[in-house]
């Protein structure tokens, strides 16, 4: 009776053994499987982490008045690394089979990648009061014609209430690009520029526009040194640790300032309730640079371009403001016979840093979190005449023919 007894008490102890070993098992196949979803995803070291508050990306909540422009805050390790190997689909031969083999392998996985961020980074915020009627949209249109007719501009003192108030006296009586028909640069600021030897390339176009605080000096070889325009968001205006009103590469060149408002609002609203107050700032500097060409873009066609965005993307896109890049493309459209965008979309050199200029590890650079990053480089990859080669191997695309940009005060771009 005994031995009975421990014969079946050591059967169940087997039989719960085996059971629990089964469960543990599938739930790690299951945890697998769910951090399997990202084909680009950043492995994360909880034990090291950086903290980083950026200018054009995620960052953290250091004041209560940044509330309204706070990004999700992603945290990640000086050993953190990009799961995918991009350097095993880098080559140099664009007439290789192979090579023609790893460029299309690895654009499908960026594609995948960016499609996959935007089904899940969309999140219900009314903050901006968007106001979108699905309804609108056309479909016939093309994306460079619909972005053209977004008409992303910049503030004249001729818009009212810049007409009368303060503000307007500073505003420069020209426009921000006297160029028409000119070879134009889009230089990101993306880690994958290191390297890249892109640097005369891009010093080679009629106009080079850069973003916010990216720096030149030390990195010419691969990202250039001719800088156009800078087009800033408003933090950069205001923040002091940017140095808008003293440092160098603030100097002698051309500046594009945006702040979103509020979507639909009018400019003496957005005047008084901007996200960011850039307005001192921008009295300062043309106090002491007379004669800067210093421009605040229009923040009606910020939301334009949004629009445009969301026309075109058949899945709702996040409610918060486009990039710097995609405003600044939208601001050359009508200065340019083509654009040339580097490293906006992401080559095989990517190599998980958000900026060449510094060691911060951050997936939500390249592919986006608070902006709706991964619907316009979608929208960009679809105007994009370049080659695959070009675009995944040498981090170039290339926008418009070479032939005039269409024009939509010309009739060009006007709906069907």
């Amino acid at each position: 009776m005994l031995r009975n007894n421990f014969d079946a008490t050591l059967w169940l102890l087997l039989v719960a053994y085996f059971c629990v070993t089964l469960d543990s098992s599938i739930l790690r196949d299951v945890s697998a499987n769910r951090h399997r979803r990202s084909v680009l995803f950043v492995k994360l070291n909880a034990s090291e982490r950086q903290l980083k508050a950026g200018a054009e990306k995620p960052s953290i909540r250091t004041k209560e008045e940044d509330a309204p422009r706070t990004r999700p805050y992603f945290s990640t390790s000086k050993k953190s690394y990009v799961a995918l190997d991009t350097a095993r689909f880098l080559c140099d031969d664009p007439e290789s089979a192979n090579c023609a083999n790893k460029t299309s392998i690895y654009k499908s996985k960026v594609v995948y990648e960016l499609r996959r961020v935007l089904k899940e980074s969309y999140e219900e915020n009314d903050f901006y009061r968007v106001q979108y009627r699905d309804e609108d949209r056309i479909a016939d249109e093309t994306e460079l014609c619909r972005l053209t007719r977004a008409d992303v501009r910049t503030i004249t003192w001729r818009d009212s209430p810049f007409d009368w108030n303060e503000i307007g006296r500073y505003i420069p009586p020209g426009p921000l690009f006297r160029e028409r028909n000119a070879t134009c640069a889009i230089v990101s600021s993306a880690g994958s520029l290191k390297g890249s030897g892109l640097g005369s390339f891009i010093d080679g176009h009629d106009i080079v526009m850069r973003f916010n605080h990216a720096p030149t000096v030390g990195y010419e070889q691969d990202v250039g040194s001719k800088t156009s325009v800078r087009v800033v968001n408003s933090q950069v205006v205001v923040k002091p640790e940017f140095e808008l009103l003293t440092a160098s590469l603030f100097r002698n060149v051309s500046i594009a300032a945006w702040d979103p408002g509020k979507f639909n609002q009018s400019l003496k609203e957005w005047i008084e309730t901007p996200d960011f107050n850039l307005f001192e700032n921008f009295k300062q500097y043309h106090q002491k640079y007379p004669g800067a060409n210093f421009h605040l873009v229009d923040p009606r066609s910020i939301w334009r371009a949004w629009s445009a965005l969301q026309d075109k993307t058949k899945i709702k896109i996040i409610r918060n403001p486009p990039t710097s890049g995609f405003i600044g493309l939208g601001l050359l459209l009508p200065a340019c016979r083509y654009v040339h965008m580097i490293e906006y979309i992401p080559s095989s050199r990517m190599n998980g840093l958000c900026h060449y200029y510094d060691d911060e590890i951050n997936s939500a650079c390249t592919f986006g979190s608070w902006h709706p990053l991964a619907a316009e480089k979608l929208y960009v990859l679809r105007m994009n005449t370049a080659t695959d080669f070009t675009t995944f191997q040498h981090g170039i695309v290339r926008i418009g023919a070479d032939g005039p940009t269409p024009s939509a005060e010309g009739g060009d771009c006007q709906p069907p």
